[in-house]
């Protein structure tokens, strides 16, 4: 969990379209394992990095 969240944490707002994709696909990952580990700091994690992915305005 720790790298895959690593690796989302160093995608950028800004990054490509291939990028995004990745970090969609990095999100479900995270999001389906901590569905077994409940760890609350990853999933406050998961919900920042979205709002600072795809929310933007």
């Amino acid at each position: 969990m720790r790298e895959l969240s690593e690796k989302l944490a160093g995608i950028s707002a800004t990054g490509s379209e291939e990028e995004l994709a990745e970090a969609r696909g990095l999100i479900a990952k995270l999001r389906n394992m901590n569905l077994r580990w409940n760890v609350p700091e990853l999933s406050n994690f998961i919900k920042a990095r979205q709002r600072e992915l795809f929310f933007r305005t």
